[in-house]
């Protein structure tokens, strides 16, 4: 994208959100926001009049295998447009895409780039009640969900938190536990939970790792009996 001739307002935004991007996802990341939504465009400007609709691409981790040897033939008829009448390149598609990415975030949120979304704006975890946070009845919903909380990370990286391409960048899939195990001193170690380690809604333990999560965060993550001991909160006493 950095090397395709663009409209010059185009290219202006592109090299202010593109060009000096660390290619990190980060929820305060107004870059990563527009790239995800460009790569939505770019995977459905180039496959969906290829292929049927249950095929279409949802943008996980071989699409990314896909589109890097497709960029190495920018002649490739996946690149043509069999809804027009002219043929497509892949500097064409790329154009549009970003083009559209453009056209939709200001749409949605105004012609100045300081007021567009940062990622985690976009890329939100709701933690909903596996029994009555899928109710339907919005005050029982609120009583046993959690969320949105605005984080970051993506597809087929280390901080995987999925979306689902075509719908929106919500987190559908993430990981519940991230662990960093030092296994030359095990009480070296962190974890971190998405939510809580009480499943009881109304139990001060039920989301008070959600925030943490969200913002990956960790805890300490005690291998030994003194140490458990020695940090923990209460004793829960089982007597026959």
């Amino acid at each position: 994208l950095l090397s395709v001739n663009l409209d010059p307002s185009l290219a202006a935004v592109r090299d202010q959100f593109l060009a000096s991007w660390d290619y990190q996802e980060r929820a305060d990341s107004q870059s990563a926001a527009v790239f995800e939504w460009f790569w939505w465009n770019l995977l459905m400007d180039t496959f969906k009049d290829d292929l049927p609709k249950d095929y279409w691409p949802e943008g996980g981790s071989r699409w990314y295998v896909i589109m890097r040897n497709l960029v190495e033939q920018p002649n490739s008829p996946w690149w043509d447009d069999k809804e027009t009448e002219a043929v497509e390149t892949r500097d064409d598609i790329f154009a549009r895409a970003f083009d559209e990415t453009v056209t939709q975030i200001q749409k949605e949120y105004g012609k100045d780039p300081a007021q567009w979304p940062a990622w985690g704006k976009l890329h939100t975890a709701t933690f909903r009640n596996q029994t009555l946070g899928k109710s339907g009845i919005a005050p029982i919903e609120v009583l046993f969900n959690r969320g949105p909380f605005e984080t970051g990370g993506g597809k087929s990286i280390v901080n995987a938190t999925g979306w689902e391409l075509g719908e929106s960048f919500e987190v559908d899939w993430l990981p519940s536990e991230r662990e960093i195990v030092d296994l030359g001193d095990l009480n070296n170690s962190l974890a971190g939970h998405t939510t809580g380690q009480s499943g009881h809604a109304f139990h001060p333990h039920y989301d008070d790792m959600a925030q943490m999560w969200a913002e990956v965060g960790y805890v300490p993550m005690w291998w030994d009996k003194e140490s458990i001991i020695q940090d923990a909160e209460g004793h829960l006493v089982l007597t026959p």
